[in-house]
Formats: C-alpha cells, sequence, structure tokens
C-alpha cells in the first residue's frame, strides 16, 4: 500500500515545513500587533492555534505530496507531529496547560493537517 519510510520522511518533511509556516504566520502577526496595538489575551490564544491550524496544513499538504498517496494519513500524522512537537516543548519550559484550549489546537492542527493532505493528492480529471 505504501512504504512506512517514505511516510515517516514525508512526516518529518511536513512537520519541518509546518514549524516554519508556523513560525512565520506569527512573526507577520507579532509585526502587524506592533503597528496596531495590544489585543486581549484569550484572543491571541485562539490567533496562535489557527497559525498553528494553518501550519499544519502546509505540513499536511506537503507530507501527502512527498508520501504520493495517503493524504488523510499523511496530513493527520504530520499535524499530530506538530502538537507533540509544541506540547513537547512546552513541558520542558514547564509551561505545559491540557486545558480547553488544547484540545481546540488538537482539532486546529489534526483537521488542518488532513485537509491538507485530501487536498493534496487530490487529482484533476481531463476532460475529454
Amino acid at each position: 500500500m505504501y512504504d512506512k519510510k517514505r511516510l515517516v520522511k514525508s512526516v518529518v518533511t511536513g512537520l519541518l515545513c509546518g514549524i516554519f509556516t508556523s513560525v512565520a504566520l506569527m512573526c507577520i502577526f507579532a509585526a502587524v500587533m506592533t503597528k496596531g496595538g495590544l489585543l486581549p489575551a484569550d484572543i491571541l490564544d485562539y490567533i496562535m492555534a489557527g497559525c498553528l491550524g494553518a501550519g499544519a496544513l502546509t505540513g499536511g499538504f506537503i507530507s501527502a505530496k512527498i508520501n504520493r498517496g495517503a493524504g488523510l494519513i499523511a496530513g493527520a500524522a504530520a499535524g499530530t507531529a506538530m502538537l507533540a512537537a509544541l506540547t513537547l516543548t512546552s513541558a520542558i519550559k514547564g509551561e505545559a496547560d491540557f486545558s480547553s484550549l488544547f484540545f481546540i489546537k488538537l482539532a486546529a492542527a489534526v483537521l488542518g493537517g488532513s485537509l491538507g493532505g485530501a487536498l493534496a493528492v487530490r487529482e484533476k480529471k481531463q476532460k475529454i
């Protein structure tokens, strides 16, 4: 069906690309925020969850393109790996918080990665 070695390679590549995309979006948002002013912390948490979802979408897309199939599996694995990396770094820093926001981030990462993977393997049919 699909090669496990290629799946792991594609998930790691998707993870790195997704993290890069999330960091880039957060930097853009920080630059916009310095010009416009501060926002409440509650809104910032949801915006960061959105950045995680967008990064997972990109990571899932790239992961499924490299894997050349199994888009939902590769995309969801890339999104889950992004959330695991985020949770691990938070736990190392001592700031891990498993509140309802964690489940929102989980949904954003897995659904974003799955959507990216599904979009990557979708083929256009040619009209004759």
